[in-house]
């Protein structure tokens, strides 16, 4: 055998070698990959819907329908966190609140079947709604005609500021396309200061404790 052949089992053996090198490297880098798919799923915000679909008296649902686009959202953004379409089967009473500073607002796409009552800012929590998309100055109840389409469903989350957000309610809420031409007998309310002392709360001296 000559001195600069090298045995053949010497360069099987080297090959055996850069094999498992590569491989191990191929298994490592795939074990970094899944780790970092895992942690972006996890990252990533997730609706957390709360309540059911209200189907009240006067209402059918109609499945096949699509809902409109930008009213069921993303967490923090407001909207419905789950809707359902249905049709009016008879007239049905609904409510708003509204900002008398613009007028179109009176007759929007939201709409609530209760009439608010008890504070403003349980009002504001309930429905998601920001200081910052209306001073709720105004009432005005309508009833819905027969035939009309709404979109129901528990409210979403919204981000009011950098300061504080409203979480999603399982307050239903009533989404109405085209209020101005699916409304009767429309009736408007101005808000009034209205006040209710807090509650007192007894603070013992130090003499006492």
């Amino acid at each position: 055998m000559s001195k600069l052949q090298k045995p053949a089992h010497l360069g099987t053996h080297s090959q055996l070698v850069r094999l498992a090198v590569l491989s191990s490297s191929m298994l490592l880098l795939a074990a970094c990959n899944s780790t970092s798919v895992t942690t972006q799923e996890v990252a990533q915000p997730t609706a957390s819907c709360v309540g059911n679909i209200d189907n009240p008296p006067g209402l059918t649902a109609v499945p096949e329908a699509s809902i409109p686009k930008g009213v069921v959202l993303p967490a923090e953004q407001g909207g419905l966190c789950k809707g359902q379409v249905f049709v009016t089967t008879k007239e049905i009473t609904i409510w708003r609140a509204w900002n008398s500073e613009y007028s179109g607002s009176k007759l929007g796409k939201w709409w609530t079947f209760d009439k608010p009552k008890g504070s403003i800012s349980k009002y504001r929590r309930d429905n998601v709604i920001c200081p910052s998309y209306s001073p709720l100055d105004m009432l005005v109840s309508c009833k819905i005609k027969v035939g009309t389409q709404v979109v129901i469903g528990p409210g979403q989350s919204a981000k009011c500021s950098d300061y504080f957000s409203y979480p999603a309610s399982k307050t239903n809420q009533i989404y109405l396309a085209d209020a101005q031409s699916t409304t009767v007998e429309c009736q408007s309310y101005d808000g009034r200061f209205s006040w209710r002392s807090e509650p007192k709360h007894i603070v013992k001296s130090a003499e006492s404790l």
